[in-house]
């Protein structure tokens, strides 16, 4: 009998170790910083800021230099467009324009990455990882100006919803595209891309730089109609999003 109890004991206390083992190779790191976002989407081009909060979680594997790295993170992303010349006739000296528009896209980003680490000395590794990312948009926030046209005409319409004016000799007017005009209309929901990251942990501090880079299409091109044959379409975003985000967090290993 008490050999029983000591073998029960003994496994109990193994088991209790491969558990505690077990447990220690996850963690969670609840992370908030900001963000810089490039996008090269015509006359979008430019630095916008940004933000990233989430909760990252990981998973060591054998050896302990190698991991799996994922979580749930808010992001968002956008540019800008205008002033845009939509088209021109300068035998009238008349042309149309984009005065201006705005898209900023809010995401929940999942990452699923491979992730390689190092002592450095005490309790300081160093964090370089690789890997793609799937992310949602739930919600669009988009700013839609004027089109303006300008002539030296008097007899120049102003258009359904146009405001006339005359200023210095010319005659002008502004446009206002209903939404089925709007280039920020029929978006993707849907967004994937290539993610990478470099950070160091010490204690359970941990500090990342991140980049992303989206290779999803934002929706099909779109079109306004310009002056006679001026147009204005384009919206592949694919590879055009440039994300470097800068975050800091707190391991919890669990």
């Amino acid at each position: 009998m008490k050999t029983m109890k000591k073998t029960m004991i003994i496994a109990l206390c193994a088991l209790s170790s491969l558990t505690v083992a077990a447990q220690s190779r996850w963690s969670l790191t609840p992370e908030a910083g900001l963000a810089a976002v490039n996008c090269h989407q015509g006359a979008g081009t430019g630095w916008r800021a940004g933000a990233k909060v989430g909760v990252g979680v990981d998973y060591k594997l054998n050896p302990d230099w190698l991991g799996i790295h994922t979580g749930l993170y808010y992001a968002n992303r956008g540019y800008s467009l205008g002033p845009f010349l939509m088209g021109e006739n300068t035998e009238d000296y008349e042309w149309m324009s984009l005065a201006k528009g705005s898209l900023t896209r809010h995401y929940l980003q999942l990452p699923v990455m491979a992730d390689f680490s190092w002592n450095v000395g005490g309790d300081t590794r160093l964090h370089a990882g690789i890997g793609m990312y799937a992310a949602i948009a739930v919600a669009n926030k988009s700013d839609w100006g004027d089109v303006i046209r300008v002539s030296n005409r008097p007899d120049m319409p102003t258009g359904t919803g146009g405001l006339g004016y005359y200023e210095d000799g010319y005659y002008g007017s502004h446009f206002f595209p209903d939404g089925t005009k709007a280039p920020f209309r029929d978006l993707n929901a849907f967004d994937w891309g290539a993610t990478a990251s470099v950070g160091v942990e010490t204690g359970n501090w941990v500090m990342t730089l991140g980049y992303d880079l989206s290779l999803g299409k934002e929706g099909p091109g779109f079109q306004i109609d310009g002056l006679y044959s001026g147009l204005y379409e384009s919206r592949s975003i694919g590879a055009n999003y440039h994300t470097v985000s800068l975050s800091v967090g707190y391991k919890f290993h669990l």
